[in-house]
């Protein structure tokens, strides 16, 4: 439904068209490959060209732009990855109309399972499972609901045990790492090119950072658009939207090396913040001002740093050394 909205509202909108099947060949540029013009692509079978003022590389870690800038005199961004290799394994189930409740079970170490049963359209949940490290879901009914009974809490195993499922398909996917491209880096780049979304960083989706990061992406974009300046564009969106995924990153990484065999770049403060994190969770089950601070903190709206605030920070402590 979600999809579905935002498709309807851009198909609407007379300053924005949409072309399907469309696929991208390559950039157009000026001859000494200093600006990229436009992309060449192929529509129903049919080679074309598309000018364009700017051009945005929304096409998820896959993107080949990092070799094509290799190839045309331009140095390829360094990377980071974060081996977890995740698979999560979705189902759609029957919900009655007066259920609402969400139900999240986060992976904890040393246990690294978990799964979410989230209400949608239609009177129904999606049901997801997930691991990391090679503890992944079955896609026939009986060793999904297996995997899920023998999840930390029995929430998800009763919904799958009580109601009926609503498609006949459990999928499957994998994600064997996160990824990061370090755009920010780079001293030299095309005018007429910027990046957004999986493209800059692509997390574990178990954490639920991507569209969040992509939003923060393009308002990135419409402010540095509204200066008006296109020359040095790129790298100056590149410099906001490291702010933005460092973040996100930080976050969902930090949380991966909470498990042993989680390998790559950790962050610097992991082990520490996450043991604060740690505490800032249980306080959440009986402290409001927590909890309202540290959803606040993953779905965005805020940075971090707001549960260091002495106010949350003592009531944390209250509670994780004192008792309270």
């Amino acid at each position: 439904m979600f999809e579905q909205i935002v498709r309807r509202r851009m198909r609407d909108d007379n300053r924005v068209r949409l072309q399907g099947d469309t696929h991208v060949t390559g950039y157009l540029t000026d001859e000494a490959a200093e600006t990229v013009t436009g992309v060449s692509c192929v529509e129903n079978g049919d080679s074309r060209e598309l000018a364009a003022d700017l051009v945005v590389d929304a096409t998820g870690r896959t993107s080949r732009t990092p070799d094509w800038l290799d190839d045309h005199g331009y140095e390829s961004p360094s990377a980071e990855e974060v081996s977890v290799d995740l698979a999560y394994t979705t189902a759609v189930v029957e919900r009655p109309p007066e259920a609402h409740r969400v139900v999240t079970l986060a992976p904890a170490a040393p246990d690294p399972r978990g799964g979410t049963a989230v209400p949608i359209e239609d009177d129904r949940w999606i049901v997801t499972l997930f691991g990391l490290h090679g503890e992944h879901a079955p896609t026939d009914p009986e060793g999904f609901e297996a995997y899920a009974d023998n999840l930390s809490e029995p929430d998800i195993a009763q919904i799958l045990l009580n109601h009926s499922y609503a498609t006949d398909e459990i999928q499957k996917y994998p994600f064997p790492a996160s990824l990061r491209r370090r755009y920010e880096q780079l001293d030299r780049f095309p005018d007429g090119l910027a990046f957004t979304g999986d493209a800059v960083a692509s997390f574990n989706p178990i954490y639920g950072r991507g569209m969040s990061v992509a939003a923060l992406d393009a308002m990135q974009l419409h402010s540095v658009l509204a200066d008006g300046e296109r020359s040095g564009l790129a790298l100056d969106f590149f410099d906001g939207v490291a702010e933005v995924v460092d973040t996100a990153w930080r976050m969902a990484v930090g949380s991966d090396f909470d498990f042993d065999r989680t390998s790559g770049t950790k962050p610097t403060g992991t082990d520490l913040f996450n043991r604060y994190t740690a505490a800032v969770m249980e306080a959440t089950h009986s402290d409001p001002v927590v909890a309202e601070q540290f959803y606040r903190v993953m779905r965005m709206e805020q940075p971090p740093t707001k549960l260091l605030r002495p106010q949350i920070a003592a009531r944390v402590t209250a509670r994780s050394v004192l008792g309270l």
